[in-house]
């Protein structure tokens, strides 16, 4: 197999919209476009909007040979459920950030029963489990409304449990456990003394090739990383028909899974360029721009296998991204405790992916954290050096996951 000095990989996962593609609905699936849901659609561009900052943000701040891989759908999801309890600038600072200021909020808790329900149900043919809960000291006194608007529009799960109980991490890690098929064993290690609520998106795919890759068709490989050249297992599709697209910077195709209504678009730059430069390009309007490029064509694809978990704590980029009152003393959850008095003490994130011959499987899990305030030719797309890969299902647009790969021998 040939080797052609190659420099990206970021991973990104999410739903998109393209009604060029039509699929056919099967008998256990349903149906779903923007024209029938505007507010949904509306709500998944926000969405998609804090999904490339949030993105960024982390691509700036880890070193630039790190993988990376998050579920902005995850965070965003377990933020604004987060934001049902907030009130005055803190709210205000909350939708600015998640890009839903322009959204009323009962739009937005709207939209997200309808997104919660349809998308695990978009395509028989690949997995997606979706979950919420909110954990809350027991004789607290959280509102009850922003208990009610949670379980009737993010279906989240009740659970009030005594946060002064050891016995409560290991409940907590085995309700995300359970509901991510075991990839994420360990959300949390410890709790914060002063925790008395804990909001919680967990999120599971599993989606297999819809054009399979052939097993003996996996060869040893050059992948050229920062540091070096590492030997990799690398897949291969001979010339075969996928929506595809290139530009100054980057080639780029689209993998479908199952019915075609999710896919994994990989990004990969071309010689002379890399990884930070398609990061840097990446924003809404371009987005949506690269998603209109792609046309079908025959193309020759080599794709690594790889696998990875990522962890990140998410307070530091949320201030940067401008929700600071959130995490002060100064911060307003009148909706969500009577009287107020508690703040976000952190946002911890934490994913999995393995992507190898058979298809995708991925997880993350979004823990929100609340303290009181009281304490503190035929194209031939080689991809042996780093590239972006988005998992979609180009219904919805709605981002799912992101994330950057720099070397897939890397945990």
């Amino acid at each position: 197999m040939k080797a052609r000095p190659i420099f990206l990989l970021l991973a990104l996962t999410s739903f998109f919209c393209q009604c060029k593609k039509e699929n056919p609905t099967s008998p256990n699936t349903v149906d779903f476009s923007c024209a029938d849901h505007p507010a949904v659609c509306d709500l998944t561009a926000a969405n998609g909007n804090f999904a490339i900052n949030v993105f960024k943000q982390i691509n700036g701040e880890e070193p630039a040979e790190k993988n990376i891989f998050i579920s902005p759908f995850s965070i965003s999801t377990a933020l604004t459920m987060t934001t049902n309890g907030a009130a005055g600038p803190t709210l205000n600072e909350m939708q600015n950030t998640l890009q839903i200021a322009g959204l009323g909020l009962a739009e937005v808790n709207t939209a997200y029963k309808t997104l919660l329900n349809t998308l695990p149900l978009l395509d028989a043919a690949t997995k997606l489990k979706l979950a919420n809960s909110i954990w809350h000291q027991t004789n607290y006194p959280v509102v009850s409304s922003f208990l009610q608007t949670n379980s009737n529009y993010y279906n989240s799960e009740i659970l009030p449990v005594n946060f002064r109980e050891p016995a409560v991490v290991g409940q907590v890690n085995s309700w995300v456990e359970n509901r991510t098929d075991g990839l994420i064993k360990e959300a949390i290690t410890e709790l914060d003394p002063s925790t008395v609520m804990l909001l919680i998106n967990a999120i599971y795919f599993k989606g297999a090739w819809r054009t399979k890759f052939e097993a003996a068709n996996t060869e040893n490989a050059d992948f050229f990383t920062l540091a070096g050249t590492e030997q990799v297992q690398m897949m291969h599709i001979p010339a075969s028909n996928f929506p595809y697209f290139s530009n100054d910077l980057f080639q780029a195709i689209d993998l479908p899974y199952g019915d075609s209504i999710y896919s994994m678009s990989v990004l990969l730059p071309k010689a002379g360029h890399d990884v930070n430069e398609v990061v840097a390009a990446l924003n809404g309007g371009t987005w949506a721009q690269w998603l209109n490029a792609f046309q079908p064509q025959s193309v020759e694809l080599f794709l690594p296998k790889f696998k990875m978990a990522y962890g990140k704590k998410l307070k530091r980029p949320l201030l940067d991204m401008g929700m600071g009152l959130a995490f002060s003393d100064a911060a307003d959850f009148s909706s969500m405790i009577q009287d107020g008095g508690v703040k976000i003490g952190e946002v911890i994130h934490k994913s999995f992916v393995e992507v190898d011959e058979k298809g995708t499987e991925a997880a993350a899990v979004t823990v929100v954290e609340i303290i009181n305030t009281s304490v503190p030719i035929v194209p031939v797309i080689e991809a042996n050096r780093p590239f972006l890969f988005v998992i979609r299902d180009n219904k919805t647009n709605s981002i799912l996951f992101m994330g950057k790969m720099m070397n897939p021998n890397a945990d």
